[in-house]
């Protein structure tokens, strides 16, 4: 059974959920969503594994009181595992959340990685993009810059807002460099938000990573494939049990 808590980290409350007997799996979603979008994957891999799911910072319903960056959200996650006394655990981040699982593994053990249409990389702005760039700013100087800016800004808070700007413009290539840990790469081969072309770059940073492409899926494998997205996660995993 699936039982949804909140536990108070740094003065917020961050809601979580878990559910399953095993080694320790820590699912971090993208952004825009919560916990509740891996409920498929949860049930799945419950009989193997305890999976947690969280609600990061300004979703779901846990709290955010100022942006963060991703470091600060790391810490918030790592806060997270120490106050379960988790050692060595798996963590799986799709998009946003790989992000942070990113800059987690970067920093501390883990016993695998799996990053799921993951960006890691600050954007190399065309002609044309520093063009809008620079009529958003005019325009905001104005107040009138409503019009412009990502599906995901515009639909945010001012404060995810300014988390937003903050992980976007946060290049994870150091962090890439510094990962030692067993890494599977899950794209979705029509991914338009994350190409493969980025995961391809993942897996060159990432020495002991694998990539593998899923046909017929876009940003979400874990939610167009369900069933061939957790076999892929499992195979992978079935390591683990011998470590």
């Amino acid at each position: 059974m699936v039982v949804v808590l909140k536990i108070n980290i740094e003065g917020l409350k961050i809601e979580y959920s878990v559910c399953g007997e095993g080694k320790d799996l820590i699912l971090l979603h993208g952004w825009g969503a919560n916990h509740n979008t891996f409920s498929m994957l949860t049930k799945r891999l419950k009989d193997k594994y305890k999976v947690y799911s969280i609600d990061l910072p300004g979703f779901g319903s846990s709290d955010i009181l100022k942006p963060l960056g991703v470091d600060e959200v790391c810490d918030i996650v790592h806060e997270f595992v120490n106050t379960f006394g988790i050692t060595n655990p798996i963590i799986m981040g799709h998009s946003y959340g790989g992000r942070i699982a990113i800059m987690y593994a970067s920093r501390y053990s883990i016993k695998r990685l799996i990053l799921v249409s993951t960006p890691a990389f600050k954007e190399k702005l065309s002609l044309y993009k520093r063009i809008k760039v620079w009529v958003y700013k005019l325009c905001k100087r104005f107040k009138i810059s409503e019009y412009f800016g990502s599906k995901d800004y515009k639909e945010a808070s001012d404060i995810l807002k300014k988390t937003l700007v903050m992980t976007v413009n946060y290049d994870l290539t150091n962090e890439l460099k510094m990962i030692q840990t067993p890494t599977l790469i899950l794209a979705g081969k029509d991914d338009e938000v994350v190409p493969v072309s980025q995961m391809k770059k993942l897996k060159e940073y990432i020495k002991t990573s694998e990539l593998i492409v899923m046909d017929n899926c876009k940003h979400f494998p874990y939610l167009e494939r369900p069933i061939f997205f957790a076999m892929i996660v499992e195979a992978f995993l079935a390591e683990v049990d011998n470590v």
